[in-house]
């Protein structure tokens, strides 16, 4: 039976106050044929090759080399510190529990009756933690989820996910697991040794929502920046813009988009291209990839040449093409034949410079080229300008000119009867300088000096109507109208006539049609009116607004008629004196005495003359009057008599 057999238990660090001590990791004793132990689990009683920290051991003395009838004494100890020691080989058992990872050196030793300390055998012993691994989690798309094991501590992983059966997992490689709705993903760490020692962590998902196909809407190309606008990103997925890249098997990623964004701009952008927005979940490989219907820039030049300007435009996409023009005031859409790419502009002005931009509709997607500036060279000379012409209500002419291709450049030539009027930029002329007669038609033309010298052919001669009033009789309840034919811009397109009587602030009172004889007798003119007021409305003659004659008037002579006598008795009968007439607007109608003594006066037809002298009875006899008015025209008019009170 051995005797002083000691168990040891050593850290690292040796003990300076025991000889066995000089056994360590790096310098193990050799062992004595014999002598051994075992270590076992505690919970389990199973053999183990390795500790744990936390888990309590037993080392079972387990020696074949005794001396019988000789006392065994065991002792445990780790560093200096002796745990216990006993006498009960061959049944020896002492516990322990480690309290940290490391390794330690253990050592058996043999000491029998009466000799000194010497040392047999170590070995050394790996004590491993159990602390809960470290692991990344990312929900994916719906069913999904993505596990990477970032613990370097054990020597194998089991993942779990939900109640599924656990399986292996590699350390640092993300893994994609199926998922149905929420769960717990709960990871354990082990040894390949120390069996019993493990590690567990969980962590918990919530899905991701199912992934929409992205919109990329339009792509507008400013210099080398494509302006891209989409629609709402999910934020739960990852988003690139792409390129097509043959080079690069497919597509080429330039940019992650922010999610929530709606439009992004792409400096230096490779043009021409096709783009496209790519969906991922953040898998690895993406388990949901879904891509957006491709978008195309389109490529526009432009040039000029003798008056005209070429536009030519390209694209990898397929659709239909819009093509618009700016002169800076006006954008005007030029139109397309199907399918083609070219277009040649021949409504422009020499000297003008146009703005062109073209788009590319493809189904919900549109693309537009960057803007193409082409300033238009000489060419031929500019078609003439169309002329208008009507008179104002001043009786002033007013001239209008629309030159097609030159809508604000150029010199304008305004002639009056062939002989120039006036030379200005303005699209507009006033020609106060005339007095409407039958007698002298007036006709107008234009022509048109473009900012390249091109002079244009003069424009078809414009004549305004001509009107003129007479009254047949002598107190104008009968008036012949007589007026010139309009002549308009274009002489095949026939032209229509109305009558306007107008009242002094130039309202219209009544508007009929009059016969294309150029003549027209009213019968029924105003009676209202001292001044009757006319006016011709012509349509027709390829204008493409009415045009006005000049007003023409006819004054009609104020009357005014006084009784010679009246009898204020009281009778009902002629008892005042009232004027009565036509016309009577402004007028004064004074009486006066014998003596020269005004005794009435009257600036209304409303006012009359009982005959008294303030509150004095009427006296008999003459009475001299005097009526003095002016008409609509500014003409006087003044006419006097006698009236005789009778009794």
């Amino acid at each position: 039976m051995m005797k002083n057999l000691l168990l040891l238990l050593l850290l690292v660090v040796g003990l300076s106050n025991w000889a066995w001590a000089q056994c360590d990791r790096s310098r193990p004793c050799n062992p004595t044929p014999g002598i051994s132990f075992k270590i076992y689990d505690a919970a389990t009683k199973q053999e183990v090759q390795e500790l744990c920290v936390g888990r309590r051991v037993r080392f079972v003395n387990t020696s074949s080399s005794v001396v019988p009838g000789q006392e065994d004494i065991v002792r445990y100890a780790t560093g200096s510190t002796v745990l216990c020691c006993g006498a009960d080989f061959p049944d020896t058992v002492s516990f322990y529990t480690p309290t940290a990872p490391g390794t330690l050196v253990i050592t058996q030793n043999k000491n029998p009756a009466g000799s000194s300390l010497s040392i047999i055998s170590s070995r050394n012993i790996i004590v491993r933690n159990s602390t809960p691994p470290a692991f990344t989690l990312t929900a994916c798309a719906p069913g999904f989820v993505e596990v990477t094991v970032t613990d370097a501590n054990y020597d194998q992983y089991l993942v779990q996910v939900g109640s599924a059966a656990p399986v292996p997992a590699p350390r640092n490689t993300p893994v994609t697991y199926p998922a149905s709705g929420p769960a717990t993903v709960t990871v354990v760490g082990r040894y390949n040794q120390a069996a019993l020692c493990e590690g567990v962590a969980q962590q918990s998902f919530t899905p991701r929502p199912a992934p929409q196909r992205p919109t990329l809407s339009s792509l507008a190309v400013q210099g080398t920046t494509a302006q891209f606008q989409f629609g709402n990103l999910q934020p739960e997925y990852q988003y690139r813009l792409q390129v097509a890249d043959a080079a690069a098997g497919g597509y080429r990623t330039l940019a992650t988009l922010t999610p929530g964004a709606t439009s992004f701009d792409l400096a230096t952008a490779p043009l021409p291209g096709c783009y496209r927005l790519l969906l991922q979940d953040a898998c690895q490989p993406s388990v949901a990839s879904t891509a957006s219907f491709s978008i195309c820039s389109v490529t526009l030049t432009g040039a000029s040449q003798n008056g005209r300007n070429l536009l030519r435009w390209g694209s990898e996409g397929s659709g239909s093409y819009t093509l618009t023009r700016s002169d800076g005031q006006n954008t005007l859409r030029l139109p397309l034949p199907p399918g083609t790419t070219q277009y040649e502009d021949t409504a422009v002005a020499c000297g003008t410079t146009y703005r062109y931009r073209v788009s590319l509709t493809m189904g919900i997607t549109t693309s537009v080229s960057d803007e193409v500036a082409v300033l238009t060279s000489a060419g031929a000379a500019p078609a003439a300008p169309r002329l208008a012409a009507t008179f104002n209500l001043r009786n002033q002419v007013e001239l209008t000119a629309v030159a097609a291709r030159n809508a604000t450049t150029g010199q304008l030539t305004y002639l009056r009867n062939g002989a120039e009027l006036r030379t200005t930029s303005g699209r507009t002329l006033v020609d106060s300088l005339v007095t409407p007669a039958l007698s002298a038609p007036l006709c107008y033309s234009v022509r048109l000096l473009d900012v390249c010298g091109n002079r244009s052919p003069e424009s078809a001669p414009v004549c305004p109507v001509l009107l003129e009033a007479q009254a047949v009789t002598d107190d104008g309840t009968t008036i012949r109208l007589n007026w010139t034919a309009l002549r308009g811009p274009d002489a095949t397109v026939p032209v229509t006539y109305r009558l306007l009587t107008l009242s002094a602030t130039n309202t219209v009172l009544r508007s009929l049609p009059v016969p294309a004889s150029l003549t027209y007798l009213d019968l029924q003119p105003p009676t209202d009116q001292q001044v009757v007021r006319y006016r011709i409305e012509a349509t027709g003659g390829g204008l493409s607004a009415p045009s006005y004659s000049n007003i023409a008037t006819v004054a009609r002579r104020i009357v005014v008629y006084v009784p010679t006598a009246f009898t204020p008795n009281g009778d009902g009968l002629n008892d005042v004196l009232e004027l009565k007439g036509r016309y009577l607007d402004a007028f004064r109608f004074t009486v006066v005495d014998r003596n020269g003594q005004a005794v009435f006066q009257a600036t209304s037809r409303a006012q009359t003359w009982d005959g008294r002298i303030g509150s004095a009875a009427p006296v008999p006899g003459a009475y001299v009057w005097r009526f003095e008015a002016t008409d609509q025209t500014g003409r006087r008019s003044v006419q006097q008599g006698t009236v005789t009170i009778l009794r």
